[in-house]
């Protein structure tokens, strides 16, 4: 049978097509050395956005209570991400990603989805998931995936609604009247960070 081109950084295992239906097997498999590399160049691009917005939530929740948080991660979750996008070397992307989101521009396109399942069947069947991920979805671009789980930081806006502080109530029914993203607990399974790295890129060995 032939393999696939995505696998776990963590074990470099190769994940089986049922899994990933998004992988074309016309594309080459990533292979442990191009596995390494993109782990190389995109965790430190991962960890920058998570310390970014975690540091910035945290101010806002300890400056302004719940509903100012909310305020931050409603109106600037996303445009952060484009700052410490521009200030990374090479031209990597980053996103983040669930099934349950709340704000449309973080819905998963397929790779993202198939990436989605792996994470949530790895859970469910060995109790844990890998520390990260990584897929090809063309001839030109890689993406690394780190899990999000949530933290007690995050249950003021996507913990049980009936607990929520009810501005954050209000404001949430009115700006994501079909909003997925609460009823977590601390420790569940949140959903993803992406990191888009250009094929040229891990072949240079990272960034110019």
């Amino acid at each position: 049978m032939k393999r696939r081109r995505c696998m776990r950084t963590t074990h470099l295992l190769v994940v089986p097509a049922l899994v990933l239906s998004a992988c074309e097997p016309s594309l080459p498999e990533v292979t442990p050395e191009e596995g390494e590399r993109v782990a190389q160049i995109a965790e430190p691009a991962a960890a920058e956005l998570l310390r970014t917005l975690v540091g910035r939530l945290t101010a806002a929740l300890n400056e302004g209570g719940p509903s100012q948080a909310f305020e931050l991660c409603s109106d600037e979750a996303i445009p952060l991400t484009r700052t410490v996008e521009a200030g990374l070397e090479g031209t990597l992307s980053l996103k983040r990603t669930s099934f349950r989101y709340r704000n449309p521009a973080n819905a998963p396109d397929e790779a993202e989805e198939a990436v989605l399942v792996f994470f949530e069947r790895a859970l469910q069947d060995e109790g844990e998931a890998p520390s990260s991920f990584v897929q090809r979805v063309s001839q030109g671009e890689m993406r690394y995936y780190k899990p999000l789980f949530v933290g007690e930081l995050c249950l003021g806006c996507h913990g049980d609604p009936e607990s929520m502080d009810p501005q954050v109530r209000r404001i949430l029914s009115e700006r994501y009247p079909e909003d997925l993203a609460t009823g977590y607990e601390v420790g569940a399974f949140r959903g993803l960070v992406r990191v888009s790295v250009p094929v040229t890129m891990v072949e240079l060995g990272g960034a110019q």
